[in-house]
């Protein structure tokens, strides 16, 4: 039983932290641009096969590598920002499918030329081996990863609490046509979001690169995990992503390490947010800000 509570805690916290990570990015779009991001899933795709592009094409270092994958990243984002959204802005079904594509054409291109069997492997490994936590074995780089989601959280609010900018960011997202009358250019914020969310993203993936399954459709699951976090949450808020992502966290490692019974986590997750949709649909915090 003991055993049982320990594990319980302690992946609640890691898996939690971890889905922060995965959520955060999407929760802004949500939240600041008042989109259904169905393209998030390319975020994850692209940061691993990007980097390994330029390490078996380029034969650069993972250094190197990476900073290049964050230049062609942000350059995607700006493109979507300014070819897909800024000319669709009232029309929010061409947008939501116009993301779908680019996440479903750049899962098809990873799968043309690194299928699952060409073995793509980052060694991104930050803390190696496994570490004894009371009665519980967990893997170092899990631990790290935890750490990151707290800590990259933490600078999030800050940023959005203390600074100019993260202000002119929760006003857009209070109210995109009072910000305008008070001089706040939200066509300039609207495109640093879209690079923004990349940051967390970019960390969790790869944070967990050298520790879970890496192939091309790899960011529909994440992006799953993020829309369940965010619905729970309340879509757009980042105190409900924050209470979300441990809810999740704590049905995942109930259902996959205490009843050991893995395929059944997602499904854990579905019953718990569609509860929470028939009880409370706005979600666990109302969606009017960011914050």
């Amino acid at each position: 039983m003991l055993v049982a509570i320990e594990t319980t805690l302690i992946y609640t916290f890691l898996l939690g932290s971890l889905y922060l990570l995965v959520s955060l990015g999407f929760s802004l779009i949500c939240g600041v641009l008042r989109i259904f991001h169905l393209g998030y899933a390319y975020i994850f795709t692209a940061t691993i096969y990007f980097t390994w592009m330029f390490m078996s094409v380029f034969h650069w270092g993972l250094v190197p590598s990476i900073a290049a994958m964050l230049v062609i990243q942000a350059g995607i984002a700006i493109a979507i920002y300014k070819g897909l959204i800024v000319r669709y802005i009232k029309r929010e079904e061409i947008i939501i499918l116009g993301l779908l594509f680019v996440a479903i054409i750049l899962e098809q291109s990873a799968l043309r030329f690194y299928p699952i069997q060409t073995g793509v492997y980052l060694e991104t490994t930050v803390i190696p081996g496994v570490s004894k936590i009371g009665q519980v074995t967990v893997s170092n780089q899990l631990i790290f990863a935890g750490i990151l989601g707290i800590v990259t959280t933490g600078l999030f609010v800050l940023f959005f609490l203390k600074t100019k900018l993260g202000l002119a960011v929760r006003a857009i997202s209070y109210d995109i046509y009072s910000s305008r009358l008070m001089g706040i250019q939200v066509e300039r914020v609207f495109m640093f979001i879209m690079v923004l969310v990349l940051i967390p993203v970019i960390l969790a993936t790869l944070a967990i690169a050298p520790i879970w399954a890496v192939e091309p459709s790899m960011g529909w699951g994440y992006m799953i995990i993020a829309i369940l976090v965010s619905i729970l949450g309340g879509l757009g808020n980042i105190k409900g992503t924050i209470m979300a992502s441990y809810i999740i966290g704590f049905c995942h490692s109930v259902v996959g390490f205490v009843i050991a019974q893995p395929l059944y986590m997602g499904l854990s997750a579905l019953i718990v947010v569609l509860i929470m949709l028939i009880v409370r649909p706005q979600g666990i915090a109302r969606s009017e800000t960011v914050w």
